[in-house]
C-alpha cells in the first residue's frame, strides 16, 4: 500500500443511506461489527487515477468497536473491477457510498490516523429509518398492514426492524399463514401421507436411507419416525432440522404469534394447516424423480454449508427491504418448476386476498404476516391487490 494513499484516506465521510430500492454497496454486518468495502475505486478530481505510485482500488473493512471507535481489518490494493461499489476523491478526502446500520440510515464521518491505521468515529448523526418488508394497504378509508417474513433467524437477528415493531403495537389483530389457536384434527394430515401399506424407506436404496438416517440421528431424530411421510414432506423437515442444526431457531412469524398470545391480543390464519399441507402435497410429484439422487444432493446442500449462506442472504435482504431479489428468485422458480411455483406461492397468494380483502374492509387495523417471497415477483399478493385497485406503498415512518 502506498504511503501517499494512506495520507490521502485522511478523512472519510461515509452517508449510511438507501437510496430508492439500491442495494447497498458497503455492508454493515451486525453479527461481526464489521462494515466493508469489497471495491473502492480511487479518484482524483472524479477521474480514475493514472499514477504508478496509487492503485486503482482497494478493499476497506471497518471493525465498530463498543465505544463506537473503529479499527483498520483490512485495507489491501486491490484490481479494478467494472462494478466497483464506490469511490474515494483524494482532493477532497471524500468516500462517497450508501450503506445502512441495521435499521436506521445515518450520516457518519470517520477519520483516519495513518500513523497507527486506526480509525476514530467522529459523529454518527441519525438521517432516517431504513425500509424493511413492510407495506400499507389503504381502500381509500381503511389501511392494514403487511410484512413480509422470514421463518427462521439467527438470535443476533434480534430485536426485529423497529417498523414490524410498530405495526405490531398499532394492529388490533394479527394474522399468520397459519392460525396460531387453530386445534388441528388428525385429518388434516392425510395429505402428507403415504398411502397405507407404504413406507419412505421403501423409496430409498439402503445407501440413501442411510445417509438420511445418519443426518437426522446428528439433530436427535431417526428416519423411523416419519416413515409414514411422504417425500415432499420428509424434504420440509429436514430443511428445518439442517436450519436448527446451523444455529438458527424461530423467526419473525414465530416470534409475534408468541407475544400476540401472550399480549392477548386477537389473532388469525389466512389458511388452514389442511390446506396448508395439501399445498405442500400439491408442489410435488416425486413419481418420475430418482429419490436417491435428489436427497444426497439436498443433504450435500446442507453439509456444504449452502443453506446457511442462502438462509443468510434471504435474511439479510428481507431485513433490508430488497423485494427485487426475491421477485428475481420468484420469476426464475416459475421458470425453472412451475408445480412448485403454482401450488406453494400462486395460488396460496389467490386464496389469501379475498380474505385480506375482508379485513380491510373494517375499521379495525391487522397486522398480516406470511413468508417474504408471497410480496414479491409474479402473481404476488401486493400486485394482485394492486390490480383490485388498493393502494399499496412502503411503511416508512420518518
Amino acid at each position: 500500500m502506498s504511503k501517499s494513499l494512506l495520507n490521502g484516506l485522511y478523512v472519510l465521510l461515509v452517508f449510511l443511506s438507501t437510496a430508492g430500492n439500491s442495494i447497498a454497496a458497503g455492508r454493515y454486518d451486525a453479527k461481526t461489527s464489521i462494515l466493508t468495502f469489497d471495491c473502492v475505486e480511487i479518484l482524483l478530481n472524479n477521474i480514475p487515477v493514472d499514477d504508478v505510485d496509487l492503485p486503482q482500488a482497494v478493499r476497506l473493512s471497518l471493525l465498530i468497536n463498543e465505544d463506537s471507535s473503529l479499527s483498520i481489518l483490512v485495507l489491501e490494493e486491490i484490481s479494478i473491477t467494472s462494478n466497483c461499489d464506490t469511490s474515494f476523491e483524494l482532493s477532497n478526502n471524500i468516500l462517497s457510498d450508501e450503506t445502512r446500520v441495521i435499521d436506521d440510515i445515518y450520516s457518519v464521518t470517520i477519520q483516519y490516523n495513518p500513523e497507527e491505521l486506526s480509525f476514530t468515529l467522529l459523529s454518527a448523526d441519525f438521517l432516517k429509518r431504513g425500509q424493511t418488508s413492510l407495506w400499507v394497504i389503504s381502500d381509500g378509508v381503511n389501511e392494514l398492514f403487511i410484512g413480509g417474513t422470514i421463518h427462521v433467524l439467527h438470535e443476533t437477528d434480534f430485536p426485529l426492524p423497529s417498523s414490524f415493531l410498530e405495526a405490531y403495537q398499532l394492529a388490533d389483530t394479527v394474522l399468520f399463514e397459519l392460525d396460531p389457536k387453530e386445534v388441528v384434527p388428525d385429518s388434516a394430515y392425510d395429505d402428507i401421507l403415504l398411502p397405507e401399506g407404504q413406507t419412505i424407506t421403501q423409496l430409498f436404496s439402503t445407501s440413501v436411507y442411510t445417509q438420511i438416517n445418519v443426518f437426522l440421528n446428528e439433530v436427535g431424530y431417526y428416519l423411523l419416525q416419519f416413515e409414514n411421510a411422504k417425500p415432499e414432506y420428509l424434504e420440509f423437515v429436514l430443511f428445518y432440522l439442517a436450519s436448527e442444526q446451523a444455529g438458527y431457531g424461530s423467526g419473525v412469524d414465530d416470534f409475534f404469534s408468541t407475544t400476540a398470545l401472550s399480549d392477548f391480543k386477537a389473532v388469525s390464519g389466512l389458511e388452514t394447516v389442511q390446506e396448508h399441507f395439501a399445498a405442500l402435497d400439491d408442489s410435488a410429484d416425486f413419481s418420475d424423480t430418482d429419490l436417491d439422487t435428489y436427497f444426497s444432493e439436498l443433504l450435500a446442500y446442507i453439509y456444504n454449508g449452502h443453506l446457511s449462506v442462502d438462509i443468510d442472504t434471504d435474511i439479510r435482504n428481507w431485513r433490508e427491504g430488497n423485494i427485487e431479489v426475491f421477485a428475481n428468485n420468484n420469476a426464475a422458480l416459475k421458470a425453472l418448476d412451475p408445480v412448485y411455483f403454482e401450488a406453494i406461492l400462486a395460488t396460496r397468494n389467490r386464496n389469501w386476498v379475498p380474505i385480506i380483502e375482508q379485513y380491510l374492509a373494517t375499521p379495525e387495523i391487522e397486522l398480516i404476516l406470511a413468508g417474504v417471497g408471497h410480496f414479491a415477483g409474479p402473481d404476488n399478493v401486493l400486485q394482485l391487490l394492486e390490480e383490485l385497485g388498493y393502494s399499496v406503498t412502503r411503511y416508512l415512518p420518518q
